[in-house]
């Protein structure tokens, strides 16, 4: 017990270096929205690399790591305690206490990473080991918090270049190989300067980014059909109402109040579990005559409701098309530790620290049918799911465009909205489509295969996004091919390492 207490003492102890790192994390949030500062991502980077570089054992790179992950997620995903204390009820000191070590847990990776840093770096060659070794750690560190128990992809560096010249590698390696082309950016400017080897630096780094521009004019996809006429609804119900049994009818009378004023829009969408209840059982009885009234006219509407399944112990997060309720498209992508607990049995206790009605979803199908919607055949998701472009990639090239809702309401006021609308931007430049998004408080908007926004309204106001959502036909090669490249890319890199380290007695 007192080796423990030792060693957890040794790790949170920190030094003027891991107090730098820390601080070098919070500047990396500044990067992504609401801020958009690009620019700050990589000299976050660089100033990680530097402390790597400089490191004289593996347990220090770790730690260097670790506090730099600290700084990052305490700060970014500082969102997670807000929808804990504020709309879940959970008690204050039990919410700081989770959200410290979902932070820690996420922080970890940055850790791992700075302990493979160490263990391949080679001081006689700084150069290569800024510019090679340390970006593909870094890109291996994204993937591996992406993909552990059902994947964390939050403040993947990548994310925070839409808008800038490297988003040009978004549809050639997804969010990936921005992450990677984002850290060697960040290597060659330390390189630069730390080692003064300006031409080779300068040359690379010119490359880079010019590339990215160059990229961004190839047209991996063309448009198809005519446009699309969408009217997103959001409703700006605030979370702690949402769920009151007095505020059930209200809350029907705005969707459906601003849905039959837009009766005229091809498509109409509301945002997820718009509906506080069952479908199976407002469709019976509060929605009876409206579901009757939209299966006689042409427009599509999509609700996000719960649905129960044929198993009474199943439950979905759903989108129904109530113009065509056979139509049912069930969340496929759970939020861990939320919508469902990785090894249930041992985390059980958790779920009854939050007080939210749905506290385990079932999983939709994989494979689950296309909806024609407004005449092309749309890709849906909800919320989470936005941030995993190769799972959404499996919808095409059927689907024209993409449809995603969300109830940002558990995380009003914080970074998270704002996030998240930029993971739609990154989906829309990966996957060469447009997407139409509506959400209970914003950010409601559409954004085009470029990632810019066509059309928003402003969150926490109730209002309905009226706009032409194009579709388009092709695949871009990540859409195609997935993380497959970068996959392999990793595998040959690290595969010469370890062969070099002990098959040819070398060091990288």
């Amino acid at each position: 017990m007192k080796s423990a207490f030792a060693f957890l003492k040794k790790v949170f102890t920190p030094n003027k270096t891991h107090l730098i790192s820390f601080a070098l994390g919070l500047l990396s949030v500044f990067a992504f929205a609401p801020f958009n500062l690009p620019p700050l991502m990589l000299a976050s980077i660089a100033g990680l690399f530097m402390l790597w570089l400089e490191a004289k054992s593996r347990f220090e790179a770790a730690k260097i790591g670790l506090w730099f992950g600290l700084g990052q997620f305490g700060l970014g995903v500082s969102w997670l305690f807000s929808s804990m204390y504020f709309y879940s009820g959970v008690m204050l000191p039990v919410a700081v206490v989770l959200t410290f070590c979902f932070v820690l847990f996420l922080a970890l990776s940055v850790a791992l990473g700075g302990w493979i840093a160490q263990y391949f770096k080679n001081p006689k060659s700084p150069g290569l080991v800024l510019v090679l070794l340390f970006p593909a750690v870094w890109v291996l560190l994204e993937l591996v918090r992406s993909t552990i128990f059902g994947g964390f992809p939050f403040l993947l560096s990548g994310t925070s270049h839409v808008d800038t010249w490297l988003d040009g590698y978004a549809p050639l390696l997804g969010v990936w190989g921005v992450s990677w082309m984002v850290a060697m950016s960040a290597g060659l400017l330390l390189w630069l300067f730390k080692e003064r080897s300006w031409v080779r630096a300068s040359i690379t780094l010119c490359l880079i980014w010019s590339t990215g521009g160059l990229l961004q004019n190839v047209n991996w996809v063309h448009p198809i059909g005519k446009p699309i006429e969408v009217a997103l609804i959001q409703g700006n119900i605030a979370q702690e109402k949402k769920w009151l049994p007095d505020e059930f009818y209200p809350t029907l009378k705005t969707y459906i109040g601003l849905t039959k004023k837009n009766m005229d829009a091809d498509v109409i969408v509301w945002p997820e579990t718009a509906i506080p209840a069952y479908y199976d059982v407002v469709e019976k009885g509060a929605l009876k005559s409206f579901i009757k009234d939209a299966k006689l006219l042409n427009t599509d509407i999509l609700a996000g409701v719960i649905a129960g399944g044929e198993n009474s112990e199943n439950y979905y997060n759903a989108l129904i098309n109530v113009h065509n309720p056979e139509q049912r498209y069930y969340k496929k992508h759970l939020v861990p530790f939320s919508e469902f607990f990785p090894f249930s049995s041992v985390f059980a206790f958790v779920s009854g620290l939050f007080d939210i009605p749905f506290a385990e979803f079932t999983a939709g199908d994989d494979n689950q049918k296309l909806f024609k919607l407004g005449g092309q055949e749309a890709g849906l998701s909800v919320c989470y799911e936005m941030a995993f472009g190769e799972e959404l990639a499996e919808s095409l090239p059927q689907a024209k465009y993409l449809i995603t809702v969300s109830n940002d309401a558990w995380f009003a006021g914080t970074f998270e909205p704002a996030q998240q609308l930029q993971e739609v931007q990154m989906r829309a430049i990966e996957l060469g489509r447009e997407i139409a998004r509506s959400t209970n408080t914003g950010y409601t908007a559409i954004v085009d295969i470029k990632g810019n926004i066509k059309a928003q309204i402003p969150a926490y106001q109730e209002g309905v996004l009226r706009g032409d959502v194009q579709p388009y036909d092709g695949l871009t090669f990540y859409a195609e091919w997935k993380t497959l490249p970068i996959l392999f890319l990793l595998f040959t890199y690290f595969g010469f390492l370890i062969a070099k380290r002990y098959f040819l007695k070398g060091r990288f």
